[in-house]
């Protein structure tokens, strides 16, 4: 057997190669003949390629057309290769052969293709295991599930007596470390939440990996007394890989009913796979009533309850029979830790596997990214699949899915941010060629039914304005969007046109519509393939081009309008080259304005060479500020605990200045007030030592945990969406962590004085736009100082949670941690340079001032979560740029700071509000998404009470400050909040100034 390969990107990728190895017989079951004929065209060209780790194709689908489930299909694909290898050997040769040595020295692997694709309906035609998961697969055209599902489980060692392996079409799994040579039946599971275990199928299983039950999406409590729970509060999640031995597929065939006559094999009667058949038995479940009735400790009653139906009734029996025949045999378990399994089940899942934040995807497509970047707003969050958009130039703004549109010219392909569209060519009703489109929204789906709560648009579709088209008597109970007759069937443009008003809620009702499920059943399998297959011939041969220089850059978007594409590309790498011999600022200039050519080259919206300009201004940045020394002993008592409390913070003024590089360039100079939440300081920290030599992180708001006993762990990349990055660098700053990687953490430890407990504690709405992360970072690193030292300098801690900020990859600026680390109202100012330590200076209003400020402003949450993408990248990229407008807008945000100052020491409430409706204007001229309708819309509720207003922070959401003309203004506001707030997550807050700021005690 070759040594594995290493993992590559989101999950294991092995390159097929006629040297690696490869399955004798690749079984994939599906839904019907259409999709059988599908994958025996597309599938068998691909096995005869060699570009799937398999020298022989069978495709089964389910026995008379009818929905047979996992377990069924298994029965099923199970003889068909036992046939399959009969012929394979020669019927003479295979006469005196059992069962058991048919599948000896052979490897089986069945894939479910999973059936018709209902939660992500674009590729319910073809079936989720063509489904393409990356550009770049193995032929040079696009990489799809089952390759990828295939390639990983041939190159897991097995064992060399034969193997018959079983894989779902869904889930793909890296199987890096997992052996599955074994007798019987071997599983392969991840360790898991119990929130994912509720969604899956879960082992429970001895310290030995024996299994004892298998429960099927188990709640707590059910996992519990189930004895299913691991140690740090896991599951053995299913992963839908299974491998058997030729003993064990034996045992399977037998127990449902199958035997071997000379070189036939042939059904009982009264077995399982002969109810599977004829549909006594209905679905039968691979994943918990197949394997359910193995472990020999599962009681009778147990297995009853999961088959459901009456003692005496033909399922119950011919199950029971089945449990029989397998119970007791050999059962185990693997645990793969790697990645969590990859399982794209849903729109919405797809797109978050598959596209990519900063460039549109282009699968199989005919549509090179420069039709998409040209005028798209945004396109991170894209896929396109199977489609010719060139002529079409679409505006895609977002986590938009786009599949297997034709080539169009009479329509503008303009979607909003979720929408997504899919084409079928179909047979119309008269048997003439169409093209039948579905619009729908990535939260979608094909499968809840109306009264269940399916949407249409992410909304209801109850209260969709399709409702009141949709013909009279259908069942709400049982009618899903799959179901229901809203799409047309004719001419492309106008099927689309027709889609999109559909989703919408423009279209009217009127005569022939169709549902998805009767253009499903009259798909033109000829076209559909045919489309497919044109468009990736044009991808393979765009990618086979850039192969030719694969050591250049990917193409992103550009700078200068004025230049043609394919000269702003040239300019584009011409300018990145200068950027390495240059000083550290002058390399993000260089590479920010690269980025900008490079969008107007067409080949990528240039956030790869803006990111890459970011990281060097966070290390110009983070390098005047020096890691503390690693070998520190703490002062304080084993039995005393730090504990560190801030307030928020509302920025007044000068917002953006104190962003790198801005600041670095031009200084910096911010006004804002630390701002307690119905008078408390909602963000925490608690550090305590330990007697054990371990670091144990908890979250109270997010309910996790995480213990630390390894250098390595500690020191691992940040990952900004996980919650233990903020804490890992913080211990990494404050010098609790090793520096060094080979230092064990137990030695670092002993000359702390003892291991350690943080805790952190955030009681502020997420998404608020009050400077929650980096206040929180503040208050972490204060209470880790303290550990070391009496004095705790706040200037000190200001200027680390800025390194903090960099190395956590979020690199916001340094007026978050001032806010909160420095009480009251005050303006911090910064001079140019890489050293940013901001000097902070109170601001004294006349007596009277901060009272009336409070009795006339209005904290309100708006119930909306900050949804801008991208904003650092798009505001600083255009000051980087040099954009005269942005420049002007950096000037006038600190000239304005400096008119606040003087406006709260003179108490000038008129100029203290036109200062602050500036303030606001600038920061929606750096970055238009600062606000959207929703937002605008609750402020106008209150125009008239209004003096001014603003969205702290970057905007886009959260908390609105809004100043009232006067106090009973202010009141009124609060009564209109109150009486009729504008969503259920909306509610106010009084503005209460905090004098203090942190907090640091010793308990």
């Amino acid at each position: 057997m070759p040594s594995r390969s290493p993992p590559s990107g989101r999950y294991h990728r092995v390159m097929a190669s006629p040297a690696r190895p490869r399955f004798d017989l690749l079984v994939l079951t599906a839904s019907d003949a259409r999709q059988a004929g599908i994958y025996e065209r597309t599938v068998g060209r691909l096995v005869r390629q060699g570009s799937i780790a398999a020298r022989n194709l069978l495709v089964v689908p389910d026995p008379g057309g009818r929905r047979v489930g996992s377990g069924g299909a298994t029965l099923e694909a199970a003889i068909r290769a036992a046939e399959w290898l009969v012929a394979d050997r020669g019927r003479e040769a295979a006469r005196g052969t059992d069962i058991e040595a048919l599948f000896a020295a052979r490897r089986v692997l069945v894939v479910h293709s999973g059936g018709e694709s209902r939660r992500l309906p674009a590729f319910a035609a073809v079936g989720k295991v063509l489904m393409p998961l990356e550009a770049h697969g193995s032929r040079g055209g696009p990489r799809t599930m089952l390759e990828a599902i295939v390639e990983s489980m041939a190159e897991t060692p097995c064992d060399p007596t034969g193997q018959f392996a079983i894989a779902t079409g869904d889930a793909l799994v890296d199987l890096d470390g997992v052996d599955l040579a074994g007798t019987g039946v071997v599983g392969v599971a991840q360790l898991d939440s119990l929130e994912r275990g509720s969604r899956h199928g879960v082992f429970v299983a001895d310290p030995d990996g024996g299994v004892r039950d298998m429960l099927q999406k188990p709640s707590a409590d059910e996992a519990r007394a189930a004895g299913a729970i691991c140690r740090g509060r896991r599951l053995l999640v299913d992963t839908g890989v299974l491998s058997l031995d030729p003993a064990g597929i034996a045992r399977w065939l037998a127990a449902a009913g199958v035997q071997r006559r000379g070189t036939r094999l042939t059904v009982a009667a009264a077995g399982l796979l002969a109810g599977v058949r004829s549909g006594e038995t209905g679905p039968v479940e691979l994943y918990h009533e197949v394997l359910k009735a193995i472990p020999a400790d599962v009681p009778a009653a147990d297995f009853n309850r999961v088959v459901g139906g009456p003692a005496s009734g033909p399922r119950r029996q011919r199950l029971g029979r089945w449990r029989r025949g397998v119970r007791g045999m050999p059962f185990s378990v693997r645990i793969a830790r790697g990645k969590p399994f990859l399982h794209p089940g849903t729109t919405r899942e797809y797109l978050d596997i598959v596209a990519r934040p900063a460039t549109p995807v282009v699968l199989g497509s005919t549509t090179r990214t420069t039709a998409v970047v040209g005028t798209g707003s945004g396109v991170g969050g894209v896929v396109i699949e199977s489609s010719e958009l060139d002529g079409l130039m679409p505006t895609l703004r977002g986590r938009n899915l786009v599949v297997g549109v034709p080539a169009l010219r009479e329509i503008d392909l303009d979607l909003q941010p979720g929408e997504c569209v899919f084409m079928l060519p179909i047979l119309d009703r008269a048997d003439r060629a169409a093209w039948f489109a579905v619009a729908h929204h990535e939260h979608d789906d094909f499968k809840t039914t109306v009264a269940a709560g399916g949407t249409l648009g992410a909304a209801p579709i109850q209260s969709h304005p399709v409702a009141s088209w949709i013909a009279a008597g259908f069942e709400a109970h049982a009618t899903s969007l799959r179901e229901l007759p809203l799409w047309t069937a004719g001419r492309p443009t106008d099927a689309l046109r027709h889609a999109l008003a559909v989703l919408r809620g423009t279209a009217r009702a009127g005569r022939g519509r169709w549902s998805l499920a009767e253009a499903l059943g009259r798909v033109d399998v000829d076209r559909l393939l045919a489309h497919r297959d044109a468009g990736e011939r044009e991808h393979v041969e765009q990618h086979a081009a850039a192969a030719v220089a694969k050591d250049r850059d990917l193409p992103i978007e550009a700078i200068a309008a004025t230049l043609p594409p394919d000269v702003a590309a040239r300019v584009a790498d011409a300018v990145a080259a200068f950027a390495p011999s240059l000083e550290t600022g002058e390399r993000a200039r260089l590479l920010a304005a690269a980025s900008r050519l490079d969008r107007r080259s067409g080949r990528d919206d240039g956030l790869p060479r803006m990111r890459e300009a970011l990281a060097w201004v966070g290390e110009q940045v983070a390098g005047p500020v020096a890691v503390a020394d690693d070998t520190r002993a703490a002062c304080v008592l084993p039995d005393q605990a730090v504990w560190c409390a801030s307030p928020v913070r509302i920025d007044l003024a000068g917002g953006w200045s104190d962003t790198p590089p801005v600041c670095v360039d031009l200084g910096g100079a911010v006004v804002n007030a630390a701002v307690l939440l119905h008078g408390k300081q909602p963000l925490q920290a608690v550090a305590k030592l330990l007697d054990e030599p371990k670091i144990v992180v908890h979250s109270v708001d997010l309910g996790a945990s995480r213990t630390f006993t390894r250098t390595e762990e500690l020191l691992a990349p940040a990952d900004p969406s996980d919650w233990t990055t903020l804490p890992r660098m913080a211990l990494r700053l404050a010098g609790v962590t090793p520096m060094d990687p080979a230092t064990p953490l137990a030695t670092r430890l002993e000359s702390l004085g003892g291991g350690l407990v943080l805790t952190l504690y955030s009681a502020v709405p997420k998404g608020s736009g009050l400077g929650t992360s980096s206040i929180l970072g503040a208050t972490v690193l204060a209470c880790l100082d303290r550990l070391f030292a009496d004095r705790l300098d706040r200037d000190a801690v200001v200027e680390r949670t800025s390194v903090l900020e960099q190395l956590m990859t979020t690199r916001g600026g340094w007026q978050d941690q001032v806010g909160g680390v420095f009480g009251g109202i005050k303006i911090a100012r910064t001079e140019p340079g890489p050293s940013q330590r901001p000097k902070v200076e109170s601001i004294h209003p006349p007596p009277g001032f901060i009272e009336e400020l409070q009795a006339r402003s209005v904290l309100l949450f708006s119930g909306e979560k900050r949804l801008a993408r991208d904003i650092l990248e798009k505001v600083v990229g255009r000051y980087l740029a040099r954009e005269p407008e942005a420049v002007r807008i950096v000037h006038a945000l600190k000239d304005g700071a400096e008119a606040m100052v003087d406006a709260i020491r003179t108490a000038d409430f008129d100029a203290f509000a036109d200062r602050l409706a500036e303030y606001w204007t600038l920061k929606r001229s750096f970055d238009p998404a600062a606000t959207n309708a929703r937002i605008d819309a609750i402020a106008d509720t209150h125009r008239r009470d209004l003096a001014a207003w603003e969205l702290p922070g970057a905007g886009g959401g959260g908390f609105l400050m809004l100043l009232a003309r006067d106090a009973s203004a202010a009141m009124r506001i609060r009564r209109r909040v109150d009486r009729t707030p504008p969503n259920p997550l909306a509610r106010r807050f009084p503005l209460e100034i905090d004098p203090d700021g942190l907090r640091v005690t010793v308990l």
